[in-house]
């Protein structure tokens, strides 16, 4: 891990900033607020793309950039500790000042400036990559799952003899019940929506990941919310469900999702909205960006992990003043128990599902089309058959064609 002590760019912002507002074409130094995989790749592409500048990373937690789908699958199940985003020596080559248990405390845009360990310290571009924060449910009182810490204590809670109870049945609710069902723990999971990942897949595919949970032995409670009742001394938890179940747990998780980090952009003066709201580009104010899961663009802000990768190229691009490469359509994957779900495109409710059985080993896949043109698909371990669909969903190919094509 490269986290070399050289001063910071530009002086003090509490003895005055000269704010510079025509652009520079290559800026002196990005400063990226954030260590994860959105700020991590921001600083790899300006690197790629030729930047020769100075780079500061800095990253609230105390851990090396790492991957975070991990954490509710092989870190869960206690086969691996943690699965760095690159080695030592990638980090070393990047050329960049990693400062890590770094918190940034407040942004001033109109001074250009950042408040960290009290102290106010200027910026040439700033780049937010902060990600966000488990959003909690009121009184409960459960465990989150968001960071490297969570998952080792999550992992040394489980066992074959533990239950646990889900609130959330999203796409880390569902992959830890898959984890913790495969070391025997037993598993409810409970969600407000009437099905698993429904708002990933939609309501028809839905019910078969729910089929997919409950051949594993989970216990699925949807359409209803849950309340803390009561913890015994032996700290079991009691839920009260309202449709009138009640649950004993030995270990709560809430998986409702995200709430985007921007506490401390609160009097910034950048617009924020679920998220910070950015232009196509991910331009949020001037010589100020944001990428990743904080981010708004265009008005959507998505939690995906290709997601990040792709918009850290376009800031990277935009910075520099260069073009980037053009956006495919928004990929996700899940893996629960022996099955691949993976998801390609931006399918509305609405849309109508073609569900298929594809290859020798007949795979499920869900066509989605919208006026008779393909939007997304979803496959069940079927990534010969979807990933070949990227170019028909970027240019809404007749779902009638695709259909054809793999033998329906």
């Amino acid at each position: 891990m490269l986290a070399r002590a050289i001063p910071w760019a530009g002086q003090n912002a509490q003895e005055g900033v000269t704010l510079i507002t025509t652009p520079l074409t290559t800026p002196r130094s990005v400063t990226v607020v954030g260590a994860g995989l959105a700020g991590l790749r921001t600083a790899e592409r300006l690197r790629h793309r030729g930047y020769e500048g100075r780079i500061v990373l800095l990253g609230a937690e105390e851990h090396r950039p790492y991957d975070r789908p991990p954490l509710s699958k092989q870190v869960l199940r206690g086969e691996v500790d943690a699965v760095w985003l690159q080695t030592e020596e990638r980090y070393a080559s990047l050329d960049a000042t990693m400062m890590l248990g770094h918190r940034i405390e407040q942004l001033d845009t109109g001074r250009r400036a950042f408040r960290e360990g009290g102290a106010w310290r200027s910026y040439d571009v700033l780049v937010i990559a902060t990600g966000v924060s488990p959003r909690r449910v009121p009184g409960l009182g459960g465990s989150v799952l968001r960071t490297l810490n969570d998952a080792h204590d999550l992992r040394g809670r489980l066992g074959p003899d533990t239950r646990l109870a889900i609130v959330g049945a999203g796409l880390i609710g569902c992959e830890v019940a898959a984890s913790a069902r495969s070391i025997g723990a037993a598993v409810d999971l409970v969600d407000v929506l009437p099905g698993p990942l429904i708002r990933v897949v939609g309501a028809e595919v839905c019910g078969l990941v729910a089929d997919l949970h409950r051949e594993h032995g989970v216990r699925l409670h949807m359409g209803t919310a849950a309340a803390l009742a009561g913890t015994s001394r032996d700290g079991t938890v009691r839920l009260a469900l309202d449709d009138g179940t009640e649950l004993e747990a030995d270990v709560v998780l809430e998986a409702i999702g995200g709430v985007p980090e921007t506490g401390w952009l609160a009097g910034s003066g950048l617009q924020l909205d679920d998220g910070v709201v950015c232009d196509a580009t991910g331009r949020a104010a001037e010589r100020v960006y944001a990428v990743g899961d904080v981010a708004r663009w265009d008005g959507h802000r998505g939690e995906h992990w290709t997601n990040a990768g792709e918009q850290a190229d376009r800031v990277a691009a935009a910075i520099l003043g260069q073009q980037p490469a053009p956006a495919g359509p928004a990929y996700w994957w899940s893996d629960q128990y022996d099955i691949k779900l993976q998801g390609l495109g931006s399918p509305a409710p609405d849309d109508t599902v073609h569900l298929i059985k594809w290859g020798p080993k007949q795979r499920t896949v869900a066509l989605y089309a919208r006026d008779g043109r393909l939007t997304g698909a979803v496959g069940f371990s079927a990534a010969a058959a979807v990933m070949k669909l990227r170019g028909d969903i970027a240019t809404g190919t007749p779902v009638a064609e695709v259909l054809d094509r793999l033998g329906h």
